[in-house]
């Protein structure tokens, strides 16, 4: 009789922990971030091509960055988004070796502009706008004064990331 209350035990403690193991793998999962240029968008773009994904060493502000993706000026994408609550963020920059003017970014959830953000060389810059619950995203980046429809900018971050939900909410 012991033995079998003993076993029952060791039963119950190793399903608990394998439930707990795979609740917490199926959270840390659901929380990874989504890079942007993964998502399901339609690009509008003078260019066959308006960006690159793949990693680049780029110098900004006398120091070493490793980009994920660039994109031309005059670009606009507009992107399905997963749902849910999550954030864009966007890390972006000028190299130094570039005589490009600054870059205004536009971010719109579902039409409406949410953020807007203009950066020059020698700094990398950051955007984090909150995207919660929005069905689709658009981005659109310009030169703020005159430039090539060649004009490149980098990103070092370029992604979705989902916020935290209620285990077992779907």
């Amino acid at each position: 009789m012991k033995r079998f209350r003993l076993l029952s035990r060791l039963l119950s403690a190793g399903m608990l922990s394998a439930m707990l193991g795979t609740l917490a793998a199926q959270v840390a999962q659901a929380q990874r971030p989504i890079p942007f240029f993964d998502l399901k968008c339609v690009k509008r773009s003078t260019a066959d091509h308006p960006y690159s994904t793949g990693s680049e060493d780029i110098s900004v502000g006398r120091e070493l960055y490793t980009s994920t993706a660039s994109i031309l000026q005059g670009t606009a994408l507009t992107c399905r988004l997963p749902g849910g609550p999550a954030s864009l963020r966007f890390e972006f920059a000028i190299p130094d070796n570039s005589d490009s003017p600054p870059v205004r970014i536009d971010v719109y959830v579902d039409g409406n502009q949410v953020a807007s953000r203009t950066g020059g060389k020698g700094k990398v810059h950051t955007m984090l706008v909150d995207i919660s619950n929005g069905k689709s995203l658009a981005l659109e980046v310009f030169c703020t004064t005159s430039c090539h429809w060649s004009t490149r900018y980098y990103f070092m971050k370029a992604q979705i990331e989902p916020g935290a939900q209620s285990p077992g909410s779907r």
